[in-house]
């Protein structure tokens, strides 16, 4: 019995934890270059099976499986529409790679390509005012009362004069990228970026990728298979309460 309420747990907390996954993913379904996250989850064998010790359970129980538990989610990469701005320092890229940031001593990465010019006249981003590099790593110098053309290639040219091309760069593994906030992403120490083939789109976002219909949908199910297991604990905590009951009357 103290089985089945392990089991039910761990069911109850994988699905929380799964509502939690999408309903933040509902949340940023109008945030710019937004990137869903998926839930993942393992399979927990039994602790008998960890053990070695399966002469001490039973093929009922192997079957049932150990519950399962949470891992770390899993950010998904899917490129989101495009929208037209007219604005001129609204880029988005078409393609997989990322736009450099400088933020403090560290290189970040973001797809949110919403651009403006501080007191400096560097490109900076919206979110969080941060420079954005070119592909030698330097910040960007713009002349904010000349306009800014910038090409598919992300050069950006003033007057007819090239004035920096953008550092756009991307990874072979994604996996080696963590959500920073600010729409920003830190990449493993290790990690190598690599040139990207993205073509740069000025005058246009990239809009958030979260499906609001697919997330809803899949809110709906988490909540039932929650209170599901809920339920299935309340059962056996009542039976249990039964037994131990009972037991004490017999004896």
């Amino acid at each position: 019995m103290l089985y089945g309420l392990y089991v039910s747990a761990a069911g109850a907390m994988a699905n929380s934890y799964r509502q939690d996954v999408a309903t933040n993913n509902l949340a940023n379904v109008g945030t710019v270059a937004f990137k869903s996250d998926l839930a993942m989850l393992k399979a927990r064998r039994t602790e008998a099976s960890l053990s070695g010790q399966q002469h001490s359970t039973t093929a009922l129980l192997e079957g049932i499986g150990g519950g399962t538990y949470a891992l770390p989610n899993r950010t998904v990469f899917k490129q989101g529409p495009l929208s037209q701005t007219e604005r001129p320092l609204d880029l988005a890229l078409n393609g997989q790679g990322f736009f450099q940031i400088q933020k403090d001593d560290q290189t970040l990465y973001t797809r949110d390509g919403r651009l403006s010019s501080d007191t400096n006249n560097q490109l900076i981003t919206a979110t969080g005012q941060h420079p954005i590099l070119d592909i030698q790593g330097r910040p960007i110098i713009i002349d904010p009362s000349s306009n800014v053309e910038i090409n598919p290639a992300g050069m950006v040219v003033q007057n007819g004069e090239l004035i920096g091309q953008l550092g756009i760069v991307d990874f072979d593994d994604k996996s080696v990228l963590k959500k920073q906030g600010e729409n920003l992403f830190v990449a493993d120490q290790s990690a190598k970026p690599t040139a990207s083939a993205a073509v740069v789109s000025q005058g246009h976002i990239e809009e958030s990728d979260v499906n609001a219909i697919d997330q809803q949908v899949k809110l709906m199910k988490y909540f039932q298979l929650f209170n599901m297991n809920s339920q299935m604990l309340k059962i056996q905590d009542r039976t249990l309460e039964m037994a131990v009951s009972q037991i004490a009357k017999i004896g």
